[in-house]
């Protein structure tokens, strides 16, 4: 009965692994962290997969407000060594 239950754990955090890796790809992120961690923490890596931010909407909504006229005064989020014009 012990083996049975650590063989649906085993599975259950194989199947967290390949759908947090999966989501992670989608949300063009390190899929294979995303897997390791899916592996090692099961549920909790799932959800942290899911919660991570898309990297396209963060590159889409940027160049929507750039095109608006917005300009980062911080000086953080652009390339190195430029200067503001």
């Amino acid at each position: 009965m012990d083996w049975m239950l650590l063989l649906l754990i085993a599975a259950s955090h194989l199947a967290s692994a390949f759908l947090a890796a999966t989501i992670a790809r989608q949300k063009a992120r390190n899929s294979r962290s995303w897997f390791v961690a899916g592996l090692l923490f099961g549920l909790l890596g799932l959800i942290g997969a899911a919660g991570i931010p898309d990297r396209h909407q963060i590159v889409f909504l940027r160049h929507l407000a750039e095109a608006q006229g917005y300009r980062n005064r911080r000086g953080s989020g652009g390339k190195a060594g430029q200067s503001e014009r």
